[in-house]
């Protein structure tokens, strides 16, 4: 037995642990199962070769099973370290890779319990690992294309350094030059051990530098990501607020539009307002002239005055008076400068009012409306708005009836609750609308009208989207046409 030798496994065996255990410990901050397996195996490593530099302590048996298990398990777990870096290893290299250890392990213990000699034994372990390690090379060879060149570089001089020492052992022991017992002094065996000692410590910190290169790039990334997500972030941002400015310059534009619209439908009102406002101030004319003369009466002939009919002249005067402002009341809603402001409306007092200022027109043009609700329907939206969306339908509706020039025009409005939302259908037995021109009709300045802006419905859908709904249209033409005003309700809009 030679003490000088095994001194050197032992020696092997101490680099191989402080060199895994300093890569442990220093990348512990990491919590990298990369670092741990690559600590880990060699550990196993250095293990393997306390075992193998116990023979004499142990019995050659399990320097042979334990060691060159140990060995195995060591070297393996290096490469598997190595190829995990970049990606997931591959299937093929597991089974390929462990099937070549299990088959050498299998090998050498064949000829260890079937009595060969040690020296066979040997040349199987380098032979093997002299074609094995060439993984290493490998491995920087593919590293050094996205990692750290440097780090690479050492891991494929280590690929290099170690298959030329062990492939020159397994030949000088082939060509009978070599030392042919473990421990045997030689000039083969101080090769091996220099190329141990070389390449393990090319191994170690080429692997350091190549994983803390990884994770400067991983922090860098992260760090650009980082960036990126913050310039989206400003970007979405400026565009939200640009969008806010948008929306409401867009809300203000719709409610110039809709006083403007107003303004310009109210031309071919104006005659009915007219007729609408005259009759109560005639009325109050006619009542005031009779009071005159009955107060000239009374004084000509000095009797008291009729009170009683006073009295019923005060109260038609008071009811004339009252129409005519709730006519004026009714326009000034109408004209008023919508705010934007969401309040509960009553669906059906809505379009009452609205009704009201056409009633004229239709009975001019003896038109025959109909109302049919349900209900109770309640709506959330702005009523100025709304009533302007009710008047475009009312008057393209009544329009229609008298381009027609129909025996019996009629006019028909239902409110029907459908579920989550109400429907408003206006319907006219009209002409109807030529398919044709059935694309413009909802089209910003499209109008079939020769004093028309092209506004009106247009206006109109814009309005109902803004109160989340729509506002859609179906025509038969020669027969009638039906424009349908769909909003979605407020909370329980049937209250009982």
């Amino acid at each position: 037995m030679n003490l000088n030798v095994q001194t050197i496994f032992w020696m092997d065996a101490f680099l191989y642990l402080m060199l895994h255990t300093v890569i442990w410990h220093g990348l512990a901050r990491f919590r990298s199962p990369v670092v741990v397996m690559w600590s880990v195996s060699g550990i196993l490593s250095a293990l393997g070769l306390c075992v193998l530099g116990s023979r004499g302590w142990l019995s050659t048996d399990v320097v042979v099973v334990v060691g060159l298990f140990l060995m195995a398990a060591g070297n393996w777990g290096r490469q598997l370290a190595l190829r995990s870096i970049n990606s997931p290893v591959s299937t093929v290299w597991l089974w390929s890779s462990g099937g070549a250890n299990v088959a050498f392990l299998a090998l050498s213990y064949g000829l260890q319990f079937s009595g060969s000699p040690e020296s066979t034994i040997m040349l199987v372990f380098y032979v093997f690992y002299a074609f094995i390690c060439l993984e290493y090379f490998f491995a920087g060879k593919r590293i050094a294309l996205t990692h750290d060149s440097k780090g690479a570089d050492s891991v494929m001089w280590a690929g290099l350094i170690l298959p030329v020492t062990l492939g020159v052992k397994a030949l000088a022991m082939i060509v009978g030059v070599g030392a042919e017992d473990l421990y045997e002094p030689s000039w083969d065996h101080a090769l091996v051990f220099i190329g141990q000692f070389t390449a393990i410590l090319l191994l170690c910190v080429g692997f350091m530098q190549i994983f803390v290169d990884q994770d400067h790039r991983r922090k860098i990334a992260i760090e650009q990501q980082l960036v990126r997500e913050q310039e989206q972030a400003a970007l979405s941002l400026q565009h939200a607020q640009d969008l806010s400015v948008l929306l409401t310059e867009r809300e203000e534009i719709i409610r110039q539009l809709t006083l403007s619209n107003k303004s310009a439908g109210m031309g071919a009102l104006v005659a009915s307002f007219a007729h609408e406002l005259n009759q109560p101030l005639t009325a109050n004319m006619l009542h005031a002239e009779l009071l005159q003369a009955k107060l000239e009466e009374a004084e000509r002939e000095q009797s008291p005055p009729p009170l009683d009919m006073f009295h019923k002249v005060a109260s038609g005067i008071v009811q004339d008076t009252q129409r005519a402002a709730d006519i004026i009341r009714k326009l000034r809603n109408l004209f008023r400068m919508s705010k934007g402001e969401y309040t509960v409306l009553k669906l059906d007092e809505l379009v009452q009012e609205v009704l009201d200022l056409v009633q004229s027109k239709m009975k001019h043009a003896d038109i025959d409306c109909t109302v049919d609700w349900d209900p109770c329907l309640r709506v959330h939206g702005d009523a100025t708005q709304l009533q302007q969306v009710i008047l475009n339908l009312l008057i393209n509706a009544i329009d229609a009836l008298i381009e027609s020039g129909c025996d019996k025009p009629e006019l028909r409005l239902r409110g029907k609750l459908m579920g989550d939302h109400l429907n408003l259908e206006v319907e006219d037995n009209g002409q109807g609308i030529a398919p044709e021109h059935a694309e413009d009709v909802l089209s910003l300045f499209k109008t079939s009208k020769s004093q028309g802006m092209g506004v009106g419905l247009w206006l109109s859908r814009s309005i109902v989207e803004m109160h989340g709904g729509q506002l859609t249209f179906q025509s038969d033409p020669g027969r009638r046409t039906v424009f349908t005003l769909r909003l979605p309700l407020f909370n329980e809009t049937v209250l009982g």
